[in-house]
């Protein structure tokens, strides 16, 4: 399963290590629809990855000032940057696995 954090939680596990955020609603299905490769992905590279969820509508300020647009929209960042393409609205699990082999 990946968590529910929030901006205070973000911000710290970002600054160190490969993570993935998930930024996304309960009301999206599209989001519904990639939570199960999402909790796949996070238990296939546990200790190499961190994979976090954050409900736009719980933290609006911090998608306006990450510029997420649309949801899905996955965010990779390694040791604090930001790091590769953005991805929005993937509807499989290749592209999001391609993407998180980059940041390992």
């Amino acid at each position: 399963m990946v968590e529910l954090i929030d901006r205070s939680k973000f911000e710290n596990e970002v600054k160190a290590g490969s993570v993935i955020v998930d930024f996304g609603a309960d009301w999206c299905p599209d989001c519904r629809r990639i939570e199960p490769i999402m909790g796949a992905l996070a238990k296939e590279y546990d200790g190499k990855v961190k994979i976090f969820k954050i409900n736009i509508d719980a933290e609006e300020a911090l998608k306006d000032e990450l510029g997420v647009r649309r949801i899905p929209t996955l965010i990779f960042y390694k040791d604090g940057k930001e790091v590769g393409e953005r991805l929005v609205e993937p509807d499989n699990r290749l592209p999001i696995e391609t993407a998180l082999k980059k940041i390992l």
